[in-house]
C-alpha cells in the first residue's frame, strides 16, 4: 500500500501572485493566495495545517511571509501556526479554538465533514498517523488583526475589510495594486449560514449589501475564494443576495441535510446556493 502523504499543487494566477491548492484530509480543497512584494509576502489563509507551507513558499519566493486567515475555521487557519507573524480578526480568536480542538480534528479526519473518508484512506496507516499527529498538535494564539489597517509588501499593499456572517470575524484581504479581493467563504457559492457562529439571514443580508457596494464603489475586478480557484465578479455577490431574500421568504424551501457541525437547509435560488438553518 502506497504510503499516504498530504498533497498540494502552486501556481501563478496573475503578476507575483500565486494560489495554493491543498488537498487537505482527501475529502475536499481549499485555496491559498500568496501575493508577493518587492520586500515581503502575504500568505491568505492558511489550510488545514497539513502541508509545510514554508517549503511550498520557498519554491516561488524567499521573501519573509505574513500570515492573514480570513476566518478561523478548521480549512483556513490551522497552518497559520508555521508563521512567526499570523493574524486573525479577534472576532474569530473562539472560532478558531474550537476548530484547532483535537477531538474536532480527528472526527474531520476519520468521520469527515459532510461525507465518509474512503476505506482506502482510512485503512493506509500513513494516514492514521497524520490525523493523529494533527489531533495531537499544539496550536498557538494568532495575532489580533484588528488594529492594524494595512500591510505594505514593498510596492503593493493589501488591507482588509470586516464582513461578518459566515463568522463573526470573517475579513476581505484587498489587493489594492490590482483592484482583487480575496474574499475566501465569506461571500461564497454555497455559503455555510447555519453553523453555531453564523449571523442569521437579515444580518448577513445587510453585509452582502454593503459588500456588493463597497466592491462596485472601488472597482473591484476579481474575487477569489476558498473553495474555487476561478475569480468571481459582482454578479455573483447579486445572485446570493437573491438566494438569501428566497430563503427569508420562505423557510420551509430547500433541501434538509446533517452534517459533523450541524443541521442545514440547502435553498438554491437567484443562480447561487445557500447552507443555513431549517
Amino acid at each position: 500500500m502506497k504510503e499516504y502523504k498530504p498533497r498540494y499543487t502552486i501556481k501563478k494566477i496573475y503578476e507575483d501572485t500565486y494560489v495554493i491548492k491543498d488537498y487537505g484530509f482527501g475529502q475536499f480543497t481549499v485555496y491559498m493566495y500568496l501575493l508577493a512584494g518587492s520586500e515581503k509576502a502575504l500568505l491568505v489563509d492558511s489550510g488545514f495545517g497539513l502541508l509545510d507551507l514554508k517549503t511550498a513558499i520557498g519554491s516561488v519566493t524567499d521573501k519573509e511571509v505574513i500570515c492573514v486567515c480570513t476566518h478561523g475555521h478548521v480549512d483556513h487557519a490551522p497552518g497559520a501556526c508555521q508563521f512567526e507573524k499570523a493574524y486573525l480578526h479577534s472576532k474569530d480568536f473562539d472560532v478558531y479554538r474550537r476548530h484547532t480542538d483535537p477531538g474536532l480534528i480527528n472526527d474531520i479526519g476519520m468521520k469527515g465533514l459532510t461525507m465518509h473518508p474512503p476505506k482506502s484512506m482510512l485503512n493506509n496507516p500513513g494516514y492514521i498517523r497524520l490525523v493523529e499527529q494533527m489531533a495531537k498538535k499544539q496550536y498557538p494564539q494568532i495575532r489580533p488583526l484588528d488594529d492594524i489597517q494595512q500591510f505594505e509588501l514593498g510596492g503593493r499593499t493589501v488591507s482588509w475589510r470586516h464582513v461578518p456572517g459566515h463568522t463573526p470575524g470573517s475579513v476581505v484581504l484587498i489587493d489594492e495594486k490590482y483592484n482583487t479581493v480575496f474574499d475566501s467563504d465569506a461571500a461564497a457559492f454555497g455559503a455555510w449560514l447555519f453553523l453555531p457562529e453564523s449571523a442569521g439571514l437579515p444580518d448577513y443580508l445587510a453585509m452582502l449589501e454593503d459588500y456588493l457596494a463597497f466592491t462596485e464603489k472601488h472597482g473591484i475586478k476579481h474575487r477569489f475564494q476558498g473553495h474555487s480557484p476561478v475569480p468571481l465578479k459582482n454578479k455573483s455577490i447579486r445572485q446570493l443576495i437573491r438566494c438569501v431574500e428566497t430563503a427569508i421568504a420562505k423557510p420551509e424551501k430547500g433541501i434538509k441535510i446533517k452534517t459533523l457541525f450541524g443541521d442545514a437547509r440547502i435553498v438554491f435560488a437567484g443562480g447561487s446556493l445557500l447552507f443555513c438553518r431549517r
